[in-house]
């Protein structure tokens, strides 16, 4: 039988497998797209991108409420509760699909005025806007399929096909600039991605049994449907927050600043997105487990469990961070070829939202995992709001470095304070964060004044290179051996014996 330990093992290697893919995908793509677009067409594509973004909330949140509800259900899949929440999802699915596309074909009439962009432009914007958010209303529409994995705690399918997914992603946006399709092959890059999907998710579910049976469907319920919403809203609440403040970056500084900072913004912060997705992985794969554990009612494993994911969440931020801090300037040098100029002060205030967001998405997860969002379900919307009200201003004086900082503020001061503080109500102890908050801090500052050094001395690249090899070396031992609990070390240890 396998456990769930070995299915989060499977979920965060194969994870890691998928977001080094998506490293390469990234690294070779945008170098692609600059040797054959200029810096206002690509900003223009990262712009196309935000909007199809705030598209995507018109799913309502029910993508989240399904595989939870499913989960609830899972131990009796040809039971009717089971197939009647795959089959109302379903027809939800295909309705919000075909409304995303639509409003997305709408909205490219007004958005080339809105946003400014420049009348020679404008055409190829409206045109690739129409794509990428049809892509993602059929994306939506095939939604219900997967459903099942994300219950049966099974995120190795899902990570290996976006492994596949984004290999040929390239290849048919290599082809596309070939061919001279230009800044359209971004758009048309996302096609293998949207039909192979939902084609092979399907058959996996099949053979795996993740579906009832003939004749075990049940039928679509109303009664469910608003189950769903009800739950799903509280998700669309919190995804319309987030989205004010991760995806209203690009276009702050595209209205305020200009295509080329959108651009600048857009490369600037690629690593650190990666490096949330790194991290997040932890979190993702084991959510599936923490809620049968939740489920099956063992609240004293819960919050074990939870604190461990927590702590190695810290342990991976916190390596990145200083991953960020030694490496992301000479990097984002290196992959544009100078032609994107990138600071070390965004890069401290980049280490210090991906430390931050790390551990709050945490607190604010515990809800998701016990149905009941009610808590925070206005808290991303109130960070969003209050980053909006620091950003306007910040932009016209500081530029990309006033909307970086301004997301910090908002975050710390909206989401971690009063998701850390609400989480209580379903743990134990917070003494476990206050640990890991001084050791995090401490290790972090070591590793700025280093990096700051470096920026004032400018040592040769052949000295900074391995220098930096060497102080990420030693905040990855530290971060061990004061971070994680000797209890997780001493698992780690046994099962990589028993490999």
């Amino acid at each position: 039988m396998v456990t769930r330990s070995k299915r989060f093992a499977t979920g965060v290697v194969t994870s890691y497998g998928a977001i080094l893919i998506n490293v390469f995908y990234t690294v070779f793509s945008v170098r692609l797209a600059l040797h054959y677009l200029g810096k206002e067409e690509f900003g223009l594509w990262a712009l196309a991108l935000q909007i199809s973004g705030y598209m995507v909330l018109l799913e309502l949140g029910m993508s989240s409420a399904i595989s939870r509800f499913l989960a609830d259900h899972k131990d009796d899949v040809n039971g009717d509760e089971y197939g009647s929440l795959l089959l109302t999802g379903s027809i939800v699915f295909a309705l919000q699909g075909g409304i995303i596309a639509i409003a997305g074909a709408a909205f490219s009439f007004v958005a080339p005025a809105l946003f400014h962009v420049p009348p020679a432009l404008a055409s190829d914007f409206r045109w690739v806007l129409v794509i990428s958010t049809s892509l993602s209303g059929f994306t939506i529409a095939t939604r219900s399929v997967g459903g099942p994995l994300w219950a049966f705690q099974r995120m190795d399918i899902t990570n290996l096909l976006a492994i596949m997914t984004l290999v040929l992603g390239y290849g048919a946006l290599w082809l596309g600039f070939r061919a001279g399709y230009g800044i359209y092959s971004l758009a048309y890059a996302g096609i293998p991605t949207a039909i192979l999907s939902p084609v092979i998710i399907c058959i996996v579910c099949i053979r795996k049994g993740y579906y009832p049976a003939r004749g075990s469907w049940g039928r679509p319920q109303w009664g469910l449907f608003k189950k769903l919403f009800s739950f799903g809203k509280d998700v669309l609440l919190m995804s319309i927050g987030s989205q004010l403040v991760n995806a209203s970056q690009i276009m702050i500084l595209s209205r305020f600043v200009g295509l080329d900072a959108a651009a600048t913004f857009s490369v600037g912060t690629k690593f650190y997105t990666m490096g949330q997705q790194f991290v997040g992985k932890v979190l993702e794969n084991s959510a599936p487990a923490l809620t049968e554990i939740f489920v099956r009612g063992d609240r004293i494993r819960f919050n074990e469990r939870f604190w461990n994911v927590v702590s190695v969440t810290a342990f991976l931020a916190t390596i990145g961070a200083a991953g960020l801090m030694m490496g992301n300037q000479i990097l984002v040098t290196f992959w544009t070829s100078g032609v994107i100029h990138w600071s070390l002060g965004a890069d401290v205030i980049l280490v210090a939202l991906l430390l931050v967001t790390s551990l709050s998405r945490c607190f604010v997860s515990i809800f998701g995992l016990v149905r009941d969002l009610r808590p925070v379900r206005y808290i991303y919307f109130l960070e969003g709001c209050v980053f909006i009200l620091l950003a306007l201003p910040a932009v016209r004086q500081f530029g990309v470095i006033g909307v970086l900082a301004s997301s910090l503020v908002a975050h710390l001061s909206v989401t971690m304070v009063i998701s850390s503080r609400v989480a209580t109500a379903w743990l134990d102890s917070m003494r476990p964060l206050v640990h890991i908050i001084w050791s995090t801090l401490v290790i972090t500052l070591v590793v700025l004044v280093v990096a700051v050094a470096i920026n004032y001395f400018h040592p040769s690249t052949i000295v900074v290179i391995p220098l930096s090899l060497l102080i990420i070396l030693s905040v990855t031992v530290a971060v061990w051996l004061i971070i994680l609990p000797k209890k997780i070390r001493q698992d780690i240890f046994i099962r990589i014996k028993n490999a």
